[in-house]
């Protein structure tokens, strides 16, 4: 495979940075549009010599983008591989080890790593676009990880125009990803600036007329009404308004529900008030920022909910008379044609572009899926715009645009069809959007790395303009000010880590870049896991070097042998099974599957019985049937990393102590006729695929296992008298569907 040198020609920016990414692990900060995706394949370029090139990104146009990109460079196409989840399992292998440069999603890499169909050894380039998705348990942290350690020859390029809103989020990405340089330019940038346009910020303020004011002033007062009533419980300090968010109700609602556990029954028309006011919090938002005709459905659905539902929240806020006052004047407004100020800001402000230029481009963001066909019908009728709306997958209010859809929309928009989108945040990054001239913020909003993605799709070739719509006195002005400072305070910590920590690795400690023990040889051990169960204890499992299977589990979450099945229990799930009645019914699996069934709860155990309104005595009284009744043990761990902990130690202890194996029933289909034959007598109850083995080697064949007499079974090891009774119970009895 070669590099078409004709078709890539760096700026002296790109050609710096290339020469920092070629001898570190580096991160790149670059606005939209700028050529992040031109210096990964220059470092390919230079890469291929020492193995395969894997570029990965969030989501599969963007992928595909990618890959579109780089057969206009390489040749061969043919060594150039999409891959995903949909190809055959059997073929990605193979495809796999033909490939050189190979384009994929994390999440399908991660799975296939796991289960042994790719190999991260001869990888010698690992691209991560849109790096700074690199936090918590996303998939970019484990593999980063994984290819630091497994890699022969590792180098890890990461890219990103947003990578956090400050110091400690930008070192953490860094951590994640084992970044040693940070590579930084900004538009302002000396070798940046004579390459991109400026953009032109436009802020559109509008005042809400009276008619809306009253609206709002209602809600206002309802909300004062239910602050007030937390005030005097000593849950809130005050009552203003303004300075009420959804996270503090919510970590609120979360202490309250924690009492409520704890049979603090005094609180319940505490968390009822603070249900209600998260709702009426939103209703607010919408007539200040959005949109009369989204108030009104949401007063709609609330209004139907009502009838039917028991939630004493939606009962109170439908009883309140500023709440009643508010959904009159709401309908009225609507009667008299009375609509948000911001719809014909909007209009005014893309008339103006159309305007000025005919074949123009234009992005819409606004915050609610349902204001979209009010902001539609206020567009449709502008002379030369051909306005369509790009959401993401389907919610509660529609179906949706899946990513088909979403990328034929896309094409339209470049072949000039439409010219005008309107978008939710799934416009924002990991899709494939040309640069437009002018992008309309509906809502402010307060994230800078939002703010940077949305207004990354103009001020490419030409001058770009933004426009943002702004509701004075009201959260938007709060909006306004809070990404202005954000966005200031992103951009200093970006200079202070590229100026300052340009080599990271000097830093950052070693043992971030030590490879991690693994089992040796002779301690490997297999477990087969619950598809449902990926995630981070699959993931600790690989780290460790156990042979990990991701299948589908009839009972069970592991499978550590052919006796031990294993039911993992999140502290939560524990309780809710209990009260839904799944738990017993899974031990009843687990007891009929495995001769040594086992639970791990695993959390933290105190929080067992802060979970729904459970008496504890009710909670011991399971505890205890389940140990003392069914026979089946319980063990507990503090987090994914003591539970993986503790199968690998299963595991070790039946499968090299004791000899046992995974049963091959549950791995796969066999394909031999040993295998056949095998798979055949674990049928029987309590026949393992030792046992099995066993039998066979004895009586030669799977007719003859079924034909022996119960004096006969009884000469093979490991059956005893009750075995073999049960297994020529089984074979004799006649079919009874209700037995």
């Amino acid at each position: 495979m070669h590099l078409l040198k004709d078709k890539l020609q760096l700026r002296l920016y790109q050609q710096t940075i290339l020469n920092t990414a070629s001898q570190k692990n580096t991160l790149v900060v670059l606005p939209t549009g700028l050529g992040k995706t031109h210096i990964a394949a220059a470092l390919a370029s230079l890469r291929l010599a020492h193995g395969k090139i894997l570029f990965l990104a969030p989501t599969k146009p963007l992928v595909a983008q990618h890959l579109k990109t780089f057969s206009e460079i390489f040749e061969p196409k043919e060594e150039l591989t999409l891959f995903t989840g949909e190809t055959k399992a059997d073929s990605r292998k193979d495809l796999w080890e033909k490939s050189k440069i190979i384009f994929s999603t994390p999440q399908t890499i991660k799975n296939d790593l796991i289960s042994g169909k790719v190999s991260f050894d001869s990888v010698a380039l690992l691209v991560l676009d849109e790096a700074h998705r690199a936090t918590g348990e996303y998939a970019y942290t484990f593999l980063a990880r994984e290819y630091a350690k497994l890699s022969q020859n590792p180098r890890i390029l990461a890219l990103t125009a947003s990578p956090g809103k400050n110091e400690e989020k930008i070192n953490e990405i860094c951590r994640n990803l084992r970044i040693e340089a940070v590579e930084a330019r900004s538009r302002e940038h000396l070798e940046v600036k004579s390459y991109v346009k400026p953009i032109k910020f436009h802020y559109e303020f509008v005042v809400l007329p009276e008619e809306l004011e009253n609206i709002r002033s209602r809600l206002v007062n309802a909300i004062k009404g239910r602050l007030e009533i937390l005030k005097s419980a000593g849950l809130v300090t005050s009552t203003d308004v303004s300075k009420v968010n959804k996270k503090a109700l919510l970590a609120l609602q979360a202490s309250l529900q924690i009492q409520m556990a704890q049979q603090n029954y005094e609180v319940a028309h505490a968390l009822s008030v603070c249900a209600a006011l998260m709702k009426l919090q939103h209703a607010l938002s919408l007539i200040e920022s959005e949109s009369v005709g989204a108030l009104k459905n949401y007063f709609d659905n609330l209004w139907d909910a009502s009838k039917t539902s028991k939630v004493r929240a939606v009962k109170d806020i439908v009883s309140d008379f500023n709440v009643r006052a508010a959904y009159s004047l709401t309908n009225s407004a609507l009667e008299k044609n009375i609509e948000h100020p911001k719809l014909e800001a909007l209009k005014s402000v893309v008339e103006k572009q159309v305007s000025e230029k005919k074949d123009c481009k234009i992005l819409v963001f606004t915050e609610i899926r349902t204001n979209i066909q009010k902001i539609l019908s206020t567009l449709d009728d502008i002379s030369g715009l051909e306005v369509h709306k790009f959401i993401g997958q389907s919610s509660r209010e529609d179906k949706g645009m899946n990513q088909k859809t979403q990328i034929e929309v896309i094409e339209r928009f470049k072949r000039g069809e439409i010219n005008c989108l309107v978008c939710t945040a799934v416009a924002e990054e990991g899709l494939d959007i040309p640069s437009v001239d002018l992008v309309v913020f509906y809502t402010p909003v307060p994230s800078a790395i939002r703010n940077i993605q949305r207004r990354g799709r103009t001020g490419r070739q030409e001058v770009g303009k933004v426009a943002v719509l702004v509701t004075k006195n009201t959260r938007d002005e709060v909006y306004y000010w809070v990404s202005k400072r954000a966005e200031e305070k992103m951009q200093s910590a970006i200079e202070n880590i590229s100026d300052g920590k340009k080599e990271l690795g000097q830093d950052a400690p070693l043992t971030q870049f030590i490879k991690a023990d693994k089992l040796k040889p002779e301690e490997q051990v297999s477990i087969f896991a619950d598809v449902r169960e990926r995630g981070l204890v699959v993931d600790k499992l690989f780290e460790s070097g156990a042979h990990v299977t991701v299948g589908t589990l009839t009972c069970g979450d592991f499978i550590l042998s052919e006796d031990v099945g294993v039911e993992r229990k999140i502290v939560n799930d524990f309780v809710v099974s209990l009260l839904d009645g799944r738990l017993f019914e899974q031990v009843r699996g687990l007891k009929g599957r495995f001769a040594k069934p086992l639970i791990i709860i695993e959390g933290n155990f105190e929080d067992i019985f802060k979970v729904r309104q459970v008496h504890p005595s009710a909670l011991w009284g399971a505890l205890a049937s389940l140990v003392l009744d069914w026979g089946v043990p319980i063990l507990f761990a503090s987090n994914p990393t003591e539970t993986a902990e503790l199968l690998i130690t299963i595991a070790k202890r039946e499968q090299l102590e004791r000899n046992k194996t995974v049963a091959v029933r549950l791995d796969q289909k066999p394909r031999t006729i040993a295998e056949m034959q095998q798979f055949l007598v674990e049928g029987l109850p309590a026949v393992g695929p030792t046992l099995a083995k066993n039998l066979l080697r004895h009586f030669k064949s799977p007719i003859n296992v079924f034909t022996a007499s119960l004096e006969d079974l009884q000469t093979v090891d490991g059956i005893g008298s009750g075995k073999a009774e049960l297994i020529r119970k089984i074979l004799e009895k006649l079919f009874d569907e209700k037995t």
